[in-house]
């Protein structure tokens, strides 16, 4: 995207970030309901996703005030891994669950289903651009399994992986101290806490959204809308599950 195009995508999609907005020292970049976070680092600091091409300007601006060496995609969906590439291209080393090797620039791989009857028709418009929009081709540096929790720690972050599978199989969280990055295993797409529109797995989603209470973090940092703190999602999640259990 040329100096042009990066001034006309900041001023129809103006961002925000935690200098602008704090939530709990969580470090944040969100533009067109795209949010992307950074993790510091003993030995350089990790970026968690990478947005979409208008995003990419105003983020790049963003991370120069970090030594962002590794890049952690939750999923290999185009509006995470758009800018994987280009960011490979800058040194970072990209890191991608394994279980998602085979969805990057193949979103049909993983076809998802509406997680509420009311994304039904939004659904099938997900296939369609799903199919439309690839990101541009990258192999990640480090295919890594779900359930390596310790993979950040040798990276020098103090920080854990973790399994979310449903919105894509291969879908992780990173957990660090009483944030939960949880990826699109939960959103605030809309301004307010609401259930993912689509999953893979809506059984393993639910799985993981009973995983996530379980861990009861004090902020969610999800990848679309600002950070917030779980007592906002924690009914949302538990009426959800609480209205599956019942049908």
């Amino acid at each position: 995207m040329n100096m042009d195009m990066t001034v006309l995508a900041g001023k129809l999609f103006p961002a925000v970030t935690d200098d602008m907005l704090p939530c709990g020292g969580i470090r944040y970049y969100a533009q067109s309901d795209i949010t992307c976070y950074v993790l510091r680092g003993s030995s350089g600091d990790l970026l968690i996703d990478t947005g979409m091409p208008q995003v990419f300007g105003g983020l790049k601006r963003w991370l120069a005030q970090f030594d962002v060496r590794y890049v952690l995609l939750t999923h290999a969906h185009a509006d995470h891994d758009w800018n994987a590439a280009k960011l490979q291209k800058a040194g970072k080393l990209l890191l991608l669950c394994d279980r998602d090797r085979t969805l990057r620039q193949n979103y049909m791989s993983q076809r998802v289903q509406p997680t509420l009857p009311k994304y039904r028709l939004r659904n099938y418009t997900q296939w369609v651009n799903g199919s439309l929009f690839r990101s541009p081709r990258y192999e990640a540096d480090l295919y890594f399994s779900a359930k390596d929790s310790g993979l950040l720690r040798r990276l020098g972050i103090d920080a854990a992986v973790l399994p979310l599978p449903g919105h894509t199989y291969g879908s992780v969280g990173v957990m660090q101290g009483g944030v939960l990055y949880c990826g699109d295993a939960f959103t605030g797409l809309w301004k307010r806490p609401d259930i993912t529109p689509h999953a893979v797995s809506v059984k393993c989603m639910r799985r993981s959204l009973e995983r996530i209470v379980k861990l009861a973090p004090e902020w969610l940092a999800c990848g679309h809308g600002l950070p917030m703190r779980f007592a906002e999602a924690r009914p949302v999640i538990e009426a959800y599950l609480r209205a599956d259990a019942e049908t």
